[in-house]
């Protein structure tokens, strides 16, 4: 098997995996309108009234860079039954989300090396990213911001390897694609649940 071909193939099944995750978003959103909607309702009522678009963006900030936090879609679907405006919510969450990548970046290049349990961890991580780092390059932090590929991991990761900043940043703006794209599905599976 050609590298070329070996590439086109894992590009596929990336593609094939990132339009699964919106249908099956797009499906759970659904079930979640349907038979939870009066609770989801008054749960982001108080979200909103609280936190409004700064807890977006900070929730976004700590989804991104701190990999175990809350997924970032947990966020969308607040703002999405909560009602906040699509375009305010997307880049809130975007702009979040970059700059919770950023911190994992930072944190790779300069924390993780220092010391041997981060090392450990992104070391469990590398063996499934280096992969795309290499085929890749800068083009790895574009699909990591768009596909099902650990966005904050892939940010300790590049961090760790001393991928320039100009270009992670870069990549790191098809964040507000995923945002916007998600943000839609999420949206579609609100309104036809209800």
């Amino acid at each position: 098997m050609t590298k070329d071909k070996e590439t086109s193939i894992n590009l596929r099944s990336l593609i094939f995996q990132t339009i699964l995750s919106i249908v099956i978003v797009l499906a759970i959103v659904f079930g979640l309108a349907f038979f939870f909607r009066k609770e989801l309702l008054g749960f982001s009522e108080h979200f909103v009234r609280i936190f409004g678009y700064l807890g977006l963006f900070v929730g976004m900030i700590l989804s991104d860079s701190l990999p175990a936090f809350v997924p970032p879609d947990a966020f969308l679907m607040l703002a999405i039954t909560g009602e906040m405006d699509p375009l305010k919510t997307i880049l809130s969450m975007s702009f979040g989300s970059i700059i919770g990548g950023s911190l994992a970046y930072f944190v790779g290049l300069y924390l993780i090396p220092k010391f041997h349990l981060g090392r450990q961890m992104v070391l469990h991580y590398e063996d499934k990213l280096l992969p795309y780092l290499r085929k890749y390059g800068f083009g790895a932090v574009v699909l990591s911001s768009l596909t099902p590929i650990p966005y904050s991991w892939m940010a300790y990761t590049v961090g760790t390897f001393k991928m320039r900043y100009s270009l992670f940043l870069l990549g790191s703006l098809f964040r507000f694609v995923r945002v916007t794209v998600y943000f839609y599905a999420m949206y579609l599976g609100w309104i036809t649940g209800g």
